[in-house]
């Protein structure tokens, strides 16, 4: 299938500088808005809980949140999960523990029924645990009756290592807990036959991700990138000569560039999913630029161009059509998810789609300039033309 006349040929690099202009501008835009607005980071990298909740029949979501709010968790989301009329809902917060100010005073409170203790030490991320330790050993079950005396009908209180004097552990409500006993309240429980007008089913899964192991993730996203870019580096620097290297390491980091500015610029959600999208654009966009320069060596051995100029000119105008094919059908794709989808997915196609359009501009508009670039700098060193290696 042709979109171009076979045998046409533009003059693409006539705007080269104006392109290689905008794009600079751009890029230099997307880092600005970085470091300044920042991206907003998803629970996958700042931690934060999620729940997959079940219901007999759609619900309103707005009346989902405002449970969800109500047992602590910080502005959560809701999308809906799998098919539309499946019943199921996503929850997602940046709150990793559910245990309130008020609840820490009252659960001192009954601590000190005691004694003074020595240690308590509320730090736990999940918000569930609560580690207690007095001057003199005391038993699990005398903290456990003190805190069930003080107003805590669910807790359970453990030793953490065997010793003369242990560090107890008191266990108290989590976000499941919390959160499958509101939901019971509001939606009414659903039968186990099925009867009944009661509408919420279970609470299917909760996962949390602490801060510290957010940041992890989010270090070793970064640090996927950084070794896509150096093996690439690597690869195209074998392949080709360093005419063309430099022009496609310089078109993946504009792609990169362009797509996280995107994300800064909009407020949508960075968390792994895009991080996995990103990889993705750089496979695509440097498979595109290869495409490009192949078509570049071949012309050039073929000697049917006077200087390199003409030849990316032809080389570029052969590959429109195929060019124009492959983009077109990948963004068709992602844009089905995008609007069939819901949440994750939706951002992921989002990050795709940008990608799909800046790595086919950047082949043509960034790559290939910066190839013609790299001869008349490497030509002027030498002091006289170099041939391309083919």
């Amino acid at each position: 299938m042709e979109f171009f006349k076979p045998g046409k040929r533009y003059n693409f690099l006539a705007v080269a500088k104006t392109c290689i202009t905008a794009s600079a501008i751009m890029v230099l835009a997307s880092w600005v808005l970085v470091f300044t607005k920042g991206l907003n980071f998803g629970i996958d990298f700042v931690g934060g809980t999620e729940a997959l909740i079940a219901f007999k029949s759609n619900i309103d979501t707005g009346e989902l949140a405002k449970t969800a709010a109500g047992i602590g968790l910080e502005t959560p989301e809701v999308v809906v999960y799998g098919l539309k009329d499946s019943g199921q809902y996503f929850i997602r917060s940046r709150t990793q523990g559910v245990l309130s100010a008020a609840e820490v005073e009252k659960a001192r409170a009954a601590t000190v029924k005691l004694g003074e203790p020595k240690l308590f030490d509320t730090s736990d991320e999940s918000g569930e645990e609560i580690r207690v330790q007095y001057p003199e050993a005391k038993k699990a079950s005398d903290l456990e009756a003190a805190f069930k005396e003080g107003g805590f009908e669910t807790v359970a209180v453990t030793v953490q290592s065997e010793g003369a004097n242990p560090v107890l552990i008191v266990r108290l409500p989590g976000v499941r807990q919390r959160l499958d006993a509101a939901l019971a309240t509001r939606f009414g429980r659903v039968a186990a036959d099925g009867s009944g007008d009661g509408q919420y089913r279970a609470i299917e899964r909760v996962e949390s991700v602490g801060s510290a192991v957010g940041e992890q993730m989010r270090n070793q996203g970064i640090l996927a990138l950084l070794y896509a870019l150096v093996g690439i580096l690597l690869y195209v620097t074998f392949r080709f000569d360093l005419r063309f290297s430099p022009g496609a390491i310089i078109a993946l980091f504009h792609d990169l560039s362009i797509t996280i500015g995107v994300f800064a610029l909009s407020g949508m959600e960075f968390n792994l999913p895009i991080i996995a999208a990103l990889l993705a654009i750089l496979g695509y966009s440097i498979n595109d630029t290869i495409v490009v320069y192949d078509r570049i060596r071949e012309t050039s051995k073929m000697g049917i161009a006077p200087t390199l100029y003409d030849t990316i000119n032809i080389s570029v105008s052969d590959t429109l059509s195929r060019t124009s094919l492959t983009s077109g059908t990948t963004f068709l794709s992602v844009l089905a998810i995008y609007l069939l989808g819901s949440g994750m997915t939706q951002n992921f196609a989002f990050a795709m789609m940008v990608g799909i359009v800046v790595g086919t501009y950047s082949s043509i508009y960034v790559a290939s300039p910066f190839a013609l670039f790299m001869d008349n700098f490497l030509s002027r060193r030498q002091g006289k033309a170099v041939p391309a290696k083919v």
